[in-house]
């Protein structure tokens, strides 16, 4: 056997081994997170709850507030295209 050819072989079963280790280590990775999520999340359901009252609060809050804010905005925008309108119809203008 030629020095070539095993140096190629040598080589061929390091990408071999790379493709392999390159595969497996995001798969052993992801189920180890997996699990670790099956095991945290029991602990965590409470909090989660306990946080997701809080962002509907806080949403509900925004929403007022926007409301209260974005209210005379939109009267004023639509009393203007209202009066608008109305004076273009009486000058008879389009």
């Amino acid at each position: 056997m030629s020095t070539l050819a095993a140096i190629r072989d040598v080589a061929l079963l390091l990408l071999v081994a790379e493709a392999l280790v390159v595969g497996l280590v995001p798969l052993a990775a992801s189920y180890l997170a997996v699990r670790g999520m099956q095991r945290l999340l029991p602990r965590v359901r409470l909090w989660l709850a306990v946080g997701r009252r809080w962002v509907l609060q806080g949403q509900q809050v925004v929403q007022r507030a926007m409301g209260w804010l974005l209210a005379p905005v939109l009267f004023l925008s639509g009393l203007k295209a209202g009066l608008l309108a109305a004076l273009r119809a009486l000058l008879g203008q389009r």
